[in-house]
């Protein structure tokens, strides 16, 4: 009857054990099991006005990429830019009209190449409610902001100076065009960085019922608890675990006017924000190239060669002096890995001689400092040959 007792509170713990699993498991979030995973959460944001006939249209479009660790970046879809295969030019955000949120959020997930489960959609009036729910927002008006619309009924006249906008004034100073696609994107990552700042200084317990406000305004697919799991990743709300970007664009062909996005810049910028690694071409590394031997234009044809290789050659140069035992690629700590890039190009038979080494390690009163736009010194020693 002992050992049957035992077996008995065993099957009980057993169970117990099984019963609490379960309910840590299903009781999570998909959010909160994402950031377990030590994935990131992508949310798409869209702010709808009234067009000029009165239908609903996207005004404003961003992706955010929030890690789990809090750190976010936002990266915001300019007004014009179009879809790369789209016909007569139509733009990313013209697409809300007739594909809605969800086709939307299909599309950009293709582009950025992250998944986009997540939506919110804010109104005129949510966003309001929003910016007045925080007590206002403090910003700086460098020059007069004056515009009309008058087929959508919209009057703006900001004065220059600092302001403490309420919602009313907030939405205007978004709604501002001129012309300047980049700086209407700049000034609405101005009016973020401003409401983060504001919103860090709410006292923790009035978050939950701001939260909840928010999430009754406006449109999302978020569930509240998901919600409250992303504000709860958000922690502190520190100023440095914001970064602000736009989607990069070129021109499009034939239409000088219209723009694209540039699919390298930009998978550079989403990749740094998803794995948090710095992503680079060659274009985008800088080469001083220094001869340290006695082989006359030595310096001169490795300039160009590096210039083939889409390398950005700053200058050309003699070293201080010209019996360099060895080649060195010199770099600082935070471009280790343009110099990596740099060696890998040279020659099998050139590397053994070739050695990188950090502006710590190398005397730099020999090329008299760190020169300025300057990311790698190459410094040409004994046995480098281009034609390698």
């Amino acid at each position: 009857m002992f050992a049957m007792r035992r077996v008995a509170i065993g099957v009980g713990l057993v169970l117990t054990a099984v019963a609490v699993a379960l309910f840590v498991l299903f009781s999570q979030t998909e959010v909160a099991r994402t950031f377990r995973q030590g994935s990131p959460v992508h949310v798409l944001f869209i702010r709808v006005d009234e067009g000029a006939s009165g239908r609903t249209q996207a005004d404003a479009m961003a992706v955010a990429i929030v890690q789990p660790g809090g750190k976010t970046t936002w990266l915001s879809v300019p007004q014009g830019l179009v879809w790369p295969n789209a016909p007569g030019g139509a733009s990313i955000l013209d697409l809300y009209a007739s594909e809605g949120v969800v086709g939307l959020s299909r599309r950009l997930s293709l582009l950025l190449e992250v998944p986009l489960s997540y939506w919110v959609v804010v109104d005129s009036a949510a966003f309001r409610a929003i910016v007045d729910a925080l007590g206002g927002v403090e910003l700086s008006v460098e020059s007069r902001l004056v515009y009309q619309d008058r087929a959508r009924n919209l009057f703006i006249d900001i004065p220059a100076g600092s302001h403490l906008f309420d919602g009313r004034m907030a939405l205007d100073y978004v709604r501002y065009q001129d012309g300047d696609e980049l700086a209407r994107v700049a000034r609405q990552h101005a009016l973020l960085r401003a409401l983060i700042q504001k919103a860090a200084s709410i006292p923790m317990a009035q978050w939950r019922p701001l939260v909840e406000m928010v999430h009754r305004t406006v449109e999302t697919n978020l569930s509240l608890w998901e919600t409250l799991d992303l504000v709860r990743a958000l922690g502190d709300l520190a100023p440095e675990r914001f970064t602000f970007s736009a989607v990069p664009s070129v021109a499009r062909p034939g239409s000088p006017q219209a723009r694209v996005p540039d699919l390298v810049r930009l998978r550079k910028v989403v990749q740094a924000a998803v794995g948090g690694r710095a992503y680079f071409t060659r274009d985008e590394v800088r080469v001083l190239v220094l001869n340290g031997t006695g082989q006359r234009l030595l310096a001169t044809r490795t300039g160009a060669w590096l210039t083939d290789l889409g390398f950005e050659v700053t200058a050309i140069s003699d070293a201080d002096r010209s019996n360099y035992p060895r080649t060195y690629i010199v770099v600082r700590e935070e471009t280790r890995d343009k110099g990596r890039a740099l060696y890998e190009v040279m020659a099998a038979s050139v590397q053994p001689g070739v050695q990188i080494q950090t502006d710590r390690e190398f005397d730099m009163t020999r090329v008299g400092g760190w020169p300025k736009d300057v990311d790698l010194i190459l410094i040409l020693g004994a046995g480098f040959d281009v034609r390698s």
